[in-house]
């Protein structure tokens, strides 16, 4: 901004007594220096220094403007010092919101590392499948998961997962295994917190509206409906990997897995983010990166 041009030379010519001296202590030329201050005279209107060959001297004006510009100097320069502090050692609160065995099983055992190596970091956890609006409440982070290229993300990918459909070998008995996505119709599908499922079909995603008898936000509880023989349900690969190799559940449609699912850090829209909330992503991400999930279909 032009506003502050030539205020920082200055003010150091001020504290340092002189133009070499500023010109020294800023590692600019004294001609540099000079002319700043020069042009900051003339579009201010006034003389700031009386210059001579001996010394300088401040009019009036330049010591009242002098002492204003250098505390906002030095606010200035304790606020980047604060700011480069926070970086190494992050500190305040952060609330967070995430879903599912995701959250209680991967994230919670990561960010109480987290806060173990910055302990001046607190951290308020919810557990809500509800789409939380970020701003409106007052959420810094908000882990979400998203097919790849299918939405806008406004935030940093954490961990990507496949979406698996599976029944269990006794409900397959009973009702038949589907072939493809249209024979989902007429079987019994224990639905999640979202109204259709998602497949792959060539390059494409084809989501389907599929109707059960049983409905729950939770995960784990369409698991357990599912090994139960209920019907047919569709979760990340996370969920259901060890009953998968235990033959408690057998994986249908895999043609049509979708592979590219993922878990996204989001950030609230138009809002300035947080170093330690940006530093508590990165931490995530790196924890996340050395993860080794089970391959499907082995313990």
């Amino acid at each position: 901004m032009q506003i502050w041009n030539g205020i920082e030379e200055f003010v150091r010519v001020v504290e340092n007594g002189s133009f070499s001296g500023a010109a020294k202590a800023m590692g600019l030329s004294k001609s540099h220096i000079s002319k700043h201050i020069k042009k900051l005279e003339n579009r201010l209107g006034v003389t700031l220094i009386h210059r001579t060959t001996r010394k300088l001297k401040l009019t009036n004006q330049g010591q009242e403007f002098f002492l204003k510009c250098q505390t906002t100097i030095h606010e200035m320069e304790e606020a980047q010092a604060q700011l480069a502090n926070e970086i190494t050692n992050p500190r305040g609160h952060i609330r967070l919101t995430a879903a599912g065995a995701f959250g209680e099983d991967f994230l919670s055992p990561v960010i109480a590392d987290f806060l173990q190596d910055y302990p001046d970091v607190s951290i308020d956890i919810t557990f809500t499948n509800r789409i939380v609006d970020l701003l409106e409440e007052q959420y810094d982070l908000a882990i979400r998961s998203y097919v790849d290229g299918e939405d806008t993300v406004h935030g940093e990918r954490l961990f990507s997962h496949h979406l698996i459909t599976a029944a269990s070998p006794e409900y397959l008995a009973k009702q038949g295994v589907p072939k493809n996505i249209n024979d989902l119709k007429a079987h019994n599908c224990l639905c999640g917190t979202l109204p259709q499922w998602r497949f792959r079909t060539g390059s494409h995603i084809r989501k389907i509206t599929v109707n059960g008898n049983w409905h729950s936000n939770n995960g784990r509880a369409l698991v357990h409906a599912a090994k139960a023989g209920l019907g047919i349900t569709q979760v990340p690969d996370f969920y259901i990997i060890n009953d998968l190799a235990d033959g408690l559940l057998t994986e249908v449609l895999t043609p049509f897995r979708v592979t590219r699912n993922s878990f996204w850090a989001v950030y609230p829209k138009s809002h300035h983010i947080p170093i330690k909330s940006q530093m508590l992503v990165k931490y995530i991400q790196d924890k996340f990166s050395k993860l080794k999930m089970p391959e499907i279909g082995k313990k």
